[in-house]
């Protein structure tokens, strides 16, 4: 920590680029699976997705280049605002995308139709995430969704796959989060109020549990 603190602006900067870039590969296949899984490259009047800590945007891009009906809101902290913002400028995007800035744990997020967090349960204890949850409920016009992407244990745990298993190991230890399962994120969004909560296949051991708005 001491170190992080006395590292300048341009190190922080190179650091949050290396960071970004890594998440941007690692992220590829799912960003890429996501338009047909939620079914955006075929709604036929305008909607905007909103990626919760998007970083690097790939969501967004790839959900906006899937449908002219789509746009884009990338909700990141201030620091990180225009290094996202040059992602959506290499991809000829920045009219369809926009980055809105903040802190998600503690400012109230943009209205839109889908709210996408991708890889972020996994981070942050229960409470963080019931937090997360009823924000999003908050900002999602009517019949909007919460999309939830995370590798998820099973229902009964034993049956879960290597991956989920060996996640949620890492994630213990270095983080004050944990994978879930499905039942305990159904649960979740149906106590604020999302109905028809969902498990639908993305790529590989990646899933999107989804809930709707009333």
């Amino acid at each position: 920590m001491s170190e992080h603190l006395e590292q300048d602006d341009e190190t922080v900067a190179n650091n949050a680029r290396h960071f970004m870039a890594h998440m941007n590969a690692q992220s590829y296949c799912c960003a890429k699976a996501l338009p047909k899984a939620l079914g955006l490259d075929s709604v036929n009047e305008p909607k905007t997705l909103l990626d919760v800590g998007g970083g690097s945007a790939i969501y967004s891009i790839e959900a906006i280049q899937s449908n002219p009906n789509m746009n884009g809101i990338v909700f990141e902290l201030p620091a990180i605002k225009p290094i996202t913002e040059e992602y959506i400028e290499k991809a000829g995007l920045s009219d369809r995308v926009s980055v809105s800035p903040g802190d998600f744990f503690n400012d109230p997020l943009p209205a839109a139709d889908y709210v996408l967090f991708s890889n972020i349960f996994h981070d942050w204890p229960d409470s963080i995430n019931a937090n997360l949850i009823q924000k999003a409920y908050d900002c999602l016009n009517p019949g909007g969704k919460i999309v939830i992407s995370e590798i998820l244990l099973a229902d009964d745990v034993k049956s879960s796959t290597p991956a989920a298993t060996s996640m949620n190991v890492i994630m213990l230890p270095y983080t004050k989060g944990r994978q879930y399962r499905p039942k305990e994120l159904f649960r979740r969004l149906q106590k604020v109020g999302f109905t028809k909560p969902q498990v639908i296949n993305l790529v590989d051991d990646y899933d999107l549990v989804v809930g709707t708005k009333a």
